[in-house]
């Protein structure tokens, strides 16, 4: 069943997963607390993306990464809609109250699902994991997770689904996914990372001198591009938010790989924590994964130099 898109938005309930991550999660409505977002009331909300849905790559605490060859042991609602607990828990990404809406009903896909996407945010072509299909309206949505992590959702025409057989052919490669609590500041763990040699790569990568130069404000945003005979890059740094978030796509000999950190700050107003996530590798993830650990341990020592 392919049907196309159309102008107006779903009548849907959006669940904010997290009110401390991804631009959809910290509208005035869910500011205060992790409430629902009617997107039809929203169409001209800079939050949702121009399919009508959403892009949270950051929300990656309820959507961390998964595994190609893990997809399918994700827990989801298959079958039937979700009750609103199942979709705040993580396993469905929209709620559609009956009362309101007799026929909208789910679309059986056989999730979860493989397939891919061309996300207009990176320009290019990624996989993601489809785990809930809704029918209201004569609209078809679909929603998905991010294999490198966050959620977002489309127009079920705008992905391609995978067969079992391409899923199963995909090569078993793992992300590095960081996370840790520190008792600093977002800004002093930010400004502890541009003093390590990852940072100092990358302004020289994309020939950005000043790019992690000046302090950290609410107006920093950076946009990283370069391309050569054999790699390209796009990506950025920028206040999301209120939160510190980096994301650059690395395309390389036709691989793609992905760098995301993400700074928050902790409910207790004087700690912080950070998020990252990097890769997928194939045969050297656990010399990545010492390396990039290793990275961590030096931020939270850069970050608490000055609070001793």
């Amino acid at each position: 069943m392919m049907l196309k898109g159309k102008t107006k938005y779903l009548p849907l309930l959006f669940i904010a997963a997290s009110s401390q991550a991804c631009a959809q999660d910290n509208t005035e409505n869910t500011a205060k607390s992790s409430a629902l977002v009617n997107p039809v009331e929203q169409v001209r909300n800079e939050s949702l993306h121009s399919y009508g849905g959403w892009y949270c790559p950051d929300n990656l605490s309820k959507f961390p990464p998964v595994n190609a060859a893990d997809f399918s042991k994700i827990e989801v609602v298959s079958k039937r809609l979700p009750s609103l607990e199942e979709a705040r828990s993580g396993k469905a990404l929209m709620y559609l109250d009956p009362a309101k809406y007799p026929s909208a009903k789910a679309l059986d896909l056989g999730l979860p699902r493989l397939a891919k996407y061309y996300s207009a945010n990176t320009r290019q072509e990624e996989l993601v994991i489809i785990i809930q299909a809704v029918v209201a309206n004569q609209d078809t949505v679909v929603g998905f997770r991010f294999l490198d992590g966050g959620n977002g959702s489309s127009w079920l025409h705008e992905v391609e689904l995978l067969s079992d057989a391409e899923a199963a052919a995909l090569a078993p490669s793992s992300y590095v996914f960081l996370e840790l609590n520190i008792n600093s500041s977002k800004e002093k763990v930010y400004e502890a990372i541009t003093k390590t040699t990852y940072a100092q790569e990358l302004s020289t990568t994309f020939n950005k001198k000043d790019l992690f130069a000046n302090p950290w404000s609410k107006n920093t945003q950076v946009d990283l591009i370069y391309k050569t005979m054999e790699e390209e890059a796009k990506g950025y740094v920028m206040n999301m938010y209120g939160n510190i978030y980096l994301q650059i796509d690395y395309v390389k000999k036709g691989q793609q790989s992905i760098e995301k950190i993400l700074i928050l700050d902790n409910e207790d107003g004087k700690s912080s924590r950070i998020q990252a996530v990097f890769g997928p590798y194939l045969d050297d993830y656990e010399e990545q994964e010492k390396a990039w650990n290793n990275w961590l341990n030096e931020v939270e020592k850069g970050s608490m130099a000055d609070t001793k």
